[in-house]
């Protein structure tokens, strides 16, 4: 089968997604099947379960645990730090605000950040500030910051679905190398990206028209400065489209750089089918741009591809509707909110659906603000949502989505968590002037 047959099937074997609260619909291709009951063994009862070990579930987890919880986490992978290692991008925006006066960002990202310097595998040497990462040491910190505070990880595990009994969800399901078994949690954190938690939940959402496109990063080395303009003039010939892209220098190593420069048009990667075939597409513009290069990059030119990413680049899926739906009006004008547990200083960044380029909205002000309405739901007591799933407008998205930000949205989803637990409250019910005491007590910058 040719690849652009390949590609065309694996998208059109979905039936189709609707905006709201419903989901991608699959048809079975052979029928059903009726599974026999079964009792499924509980591998582990605490009092917070995370579901994905992203930076944004990792922080969320070891915040839950300072703040007195017993935590067990779950990744599909087979290493923390999501997007930023599996996915290979190696790069944190700046901690101060806008007018470079104040740091409004710190806890477990300046804690990262510190790690890392001392190990030659971070510096300033990005653009606005920004910290360039070698994300495969963050790996290793990772592990040694869950291992540091006694947080039960599961690796290579799936969720797979909820037990929900009165209106609350009192176990997962989950699948392993051990098959399938339960965690029975007294709180749920939410950061699988996508949501998966929360949609099965019932918590409403939009999958909304023109999803900002996903990207496969890719490490090489070698590559030649002029690559993007290579690739615009040399591209058709590769079955590329006209495209934009960015990357930057891997710190601690000598002409390597993070690539981050096509996109994967008209994907819905939160549909199985239509996240395989972005995979595979994904892979072959990586093969496409340094087939240019090699054979218009010069006498000398020869890149080597150092590194994949484990999985794409997902930038958008679901959106969730929570308590307060932030928008680009808060961001643009810095809003202040009386519940904030986060800051942030990136400019509005929404790549265009079908073009790839960057639309940028600058802010006001010094910084915005993402309250903590954003992640709670009064339709759901005991389930915290925590990355980029949590409830904002598209333009707000565009801002907030980033990974400064939402390792802090992680902070404080292990801490709303935790408190919930203690006060026997739903999440929705727990005082955000003691959830910003406490991530102040812990670190963070709370303003």
């Amino acid at each position: 089968m040719k690849r652009r047959a390949f590609l065309s099937g694996a998208a059109l074997a979905v039936t189709g997604h609707a905006i709201g609260a419903e989901q991608s619909v699959v048809t079975p291709a052979s029928g059903t099947i009726n599974e026999k009951p079964r009792n499924t063994p509980v591998v582990q009862t605490v009092d917070v379960c995370v579901l994905g070990g992203s930076c944004t579930g990792v922080f969320a987890a070891v915040r839950a645990a300072q703040t007195g919880a017993k935590v067990a986490i779950i990744e599909k992978q087979n290493a923390f730090g999501g997007v930023a290692t599996s996915g290979l991008v190696a790069i944190w925006h700046r901690l101060e605000d806008r007018k470079k006066k104040e740091t409004i960002i710190g806890g477990l990202t300046k804690t990262m950040i510190d790690r890392l310097t001392k190990l030659n595998a971070c510096n300033t040497k990005g653009f606005g500030r920004s910290y360039n990462l070698n994300t495969e040491e963050l790996k290793i910190e990772l592990d040694k910051l869950a291992g540091d505070h006694n947080i039960t990880p599961y690796l290579h595990t799936y969720y797979a679905s909820p037990l929900i009994e009165n209106g609350k969800i009192q176990a997962v399901f989950i699948e392993n190398k051990n098959g399938r078994q339960a965690i029975r949690a007294k709180v749920f954190i939410d950061a699988t990206g996508d949501g998966d938690l929360s949609k099965d939940m019932g918590i409403p959402f939009a999958i909304r028209k023109g999803l900002q496109p996903p990207t496969t990063c890719s490490n090489i080395q070698g590559l030649p400065g002029n690559i993007q303009q290579l690739m615009r003039k040399h591209g058709k010939e590769f079955g590329l489209v006209k495209d934009n892209g960015w990357g930057t220098r891997i710190p601690g190593t000598k002409d390597v750089s993070m690539c981050a420069l096509t996109h994967v048009f008209n994907t819905d990667a939160s549909d199985a089918k239509q996240l395989t075939a972005a995979e595979i597409e994904g892979r072959r513009q990586v093969r496409a741009y340094m087939d240019i290069a090699r054979k218009y990059g010069g006498k000398n030119n020869t890149p080597a591809l150092l590194d994949l990413g484990s999985y794409i680049g997902i930038r958008e899926t679901r959106s969730f509707t929570a308590n307060y739906t932030l928008t680009e009006q808060d961001i643009l004008s810095c809003k202040r909110f009386p519940d904030a547990i986060a800051n942030g200083s990136y400019h509005i960044d929404v790549h265009d659906p079908k073009t790839g380029k960057f639309k940028f909205k600058e802010p006001r002000g010094a910084f915005y603000q993402i309250p903590l309405s954003t992640m709670v739901s009064n339709k759901a007591d005991n389930v915290v949502m925590a990355g980029r799933m949590i409830s904002t407008d598209r333009s707000a998205f565009g801002a907030i989505r980033v990974m400064v930000n939402l390792n802090q949205v992680g902070e404080a989803a292990g801490v709303t968590a935790a408190l919930a637990v203690s006060g026997k409250k739903a999440v929705s019910k727990v005082d955000s002037a003691a959830v910003r005491k406490q991530l102040s007590k812990l670190g963070a910058v709370i303003i």
